[in-house]
Order: C-alpha cells, then sequence, then structure tokens
C-alpha cells in the first residue's frame, strides 16, 4: 500500500497561510499524488482543533504520518495527540518561528520542505512536560513567557513583529525572584529546552539533544541594561553558553515555586498558571518524528 499523509492546515499560523488555506490544501494533495502518495488534507477551525483531527486519526492508524503545517504552536497541538503511538509527526515550516523545524534541520521554503518530507525516515525523540502540558521545544519563565504573552496579542505576525515586541519588553521587564529546587534564585529568564532554540534561530541550547532522556535548563540571571545586545547576539550565534550570566544544567526534572502564580510559555504559546508551582519532566522517546 501506498505511505500515506494528513496534512493539518492551521490557517492563523505564520503571515499569509490564513489567506491562503485553501489553496494550500489543494497544492499539498496534488503534491503528494504526484510524488505517488495518499494525502488528505484538513483545515483547523479554533485553538485546539489540530489535537482532535490528530488524535481521531491516530486513532483510527488512518494514516502513517501526519503532517503539521503552520508554525510551533501547530505542531505542539498535532503531535501532543501523537505520543507514545505508531503515527509519526511530520511538520511543513509556515509559521513564525519554527524552532522544533529548524533543530531537525527541516528546510523552511514549501518546496524544499516537502521533498524532505519525502525523503526523510522517522526516529523517535523524547517530550518534555511543564505542569503536565506536553512541549516539544522549549518552555520557560522570565522575560521569553512575558514576549510571547505581548506576541501572541498582536494583529500580524513574523520576524519584524517579533523584534519590535522583544525590544518594548525589555524595557518594560523586571527580573523575577523565585526558588528553584528550594534554593532562592533572581532569573531574568528560565528557559526548559528539549530541542535547541526557540524559534528564529534563537539559540538558548544548542547542545541540546532531542533523544538524549535529558532537558537543558538555562539559567539566565540579571545583567546591565546596557550588556543586552551583546546578550542578543551570543543568543544568535549559539554562544550563548560563554556569558558570565548564563548557567546550563541537564536534568530530567526541575521543581521552581514562585512568589505568585507564574507566567510561563511552552514552545511560544503563553499559559497563566493559577499556581505558584511549576514541575517539568522529561518523557523519553514517546514521539515519532520526521526529521
Amino acid at each position: 500500500m501506498r505511505e500515506s499523509f494528513l496534512f493539518v492546515i492551521n490557517p492563523n499560523s505564520g503571515t499569509t497561510l490564513g489567506r491562503e488555506a485553501g489553496q494550500m490544501a489543494t497544492l499539498l494533495e496534488k503534491k503528494a499524488k504526484e510524488a505517488g502518495y495518499e494525502a488528505e488534507c484538513v483545515i483547523t477551525e479554533a485553538k485546539g482543533h489540530a489535537t482532535e483531527l490528530a488524535a481521531v486519526a491516530s486513532a483510527h492508524k488512518q494514516f502513517d504520518t501526519i503532517v503539521a503545517v503552520g508554525g510551533d504552536g501547530t505542531v505542539n497541538e498535532v503531535a501532543r495527540a501523537l505520543l507514545h503511538s505508531g503515527t509519526a509527526l511530520g511538520i511543513l515550516p509556515l509559521g513564525s518561528g519554527n524552532g522544533l523545524a529548524r533543530h531537525l534541520g527541516i528546510p523552511l521554503t514549501l518546496p524544499a520542505a516537502l521533498d524532505h518530507l519525502w525523503k526523510s525516515v522517522s526516529v523517535t525523540i523524547d517530550s518534555a512536560t511543564l505542569n503536565f502540558q506536553p512541549f516539544f521545544c522549549v518552555a520557560g519563565l522570565g522575560f521569553d513567557a512575558y514576549v510571547s504573552q505581548l506576541f501572541g496579542k498582536q494583529s500580524q505576525r513574523g520576524w519584524d513583529t517579533y523584534v519590535k515586541v522583544s525590544m518594548k519588553a525589555y524595557l518594560d521587564y523586571l527580573p523575577q525572584r523565585l526558588k528553584i529546587e528550594g534554593q532562592d534564585a533572581e532569573i531574568f529568564s528560565l528557559s526548559f529546552a528539549n530541542a535547541g532554540q526557540f524559534g528564529n534561530n534563537a539559540w538558548v541550547a544548542p547542545h541540546a539533544d532531542l533523544a538524549d532522556g535529558l532537558l537543558e535548563v538555562c539559567t539566565v540571571t540579571p545583567f546591565p541594561k546596557w550588556f543586552g545586545t551583546a546578550l542578543a547576539f551570543q543568543l544568535f550565534t549559539k554562544n550563548l553558553r560563554t556569558s558570565t550570566y548564563v548557567a546550563y544544567q541537564s536534568l530530567t526534572s526541575l521543581v521552581v515555586e514562585t512568589k505568585h502564580p507564574a507566567l510561563v510559555h511552552y514552545d511560544g504559546e503563553p499559559w497563566q498558571l493559577e499556581t505558584n508551582r511549576i514541575e517539568v519532566n522529561i518523557v523519553p522517546q514517546s514521539l515519532r518524528v520526521r526529521g
């Protein structure tokens, strides 16, 4: 039997996909047929719909691979439905950051990403949870969560919007005091990295390995305002580890306690918690991915 694909298209991902979701579905079915595969496309209608669609398809073993067409939020919604199943996740990275796709080396243009998808093989990677919420790339709190919250409120997506939001957030943001495994700490940001980057080639943990059974915990301590440009340069050149304000630990789990219920993010999605306790865990060898 021919290999089969279900493409789950998020019309709200990226900068132009929403206007082209119908045309995208037609194109993907056509390209799959030309390549000798069976394919079906569905377009999501609301937040969480991608998870529902992927869960039903996986449970009925309808497709060999379910492909998230969108950004890291779409990837997260599809991937969580495929955890501990025999169905593989595919990615067509048409979002704003595309962190997991970039880590896996998936091309960012549609023709090249499709060619990669047809030729790729499935590998098994780790996932992780933050207060039982699955994530696959990076989660955290502090500055990055604040940026994620502001970015999510913007009517326009894309790199330019992300830069503007980050600059504004940097002027407003104040470091946080909390406890990490019972020890007092003051942080600018605290990241839990399964993959190496947030997206847009912002490499928070370039040494992260998706299949080593460990999370790379990156703690950025407060630094002088003037040093922000240098820290950003280190982030985008994979040199964050050289900073005196940055420390790493390789862990399987971590507990963080905050003074007030924390704002966090997971795979770029902001989440206001109702608890002061944050528990993060790695889930080894839990997801099949075409990478």
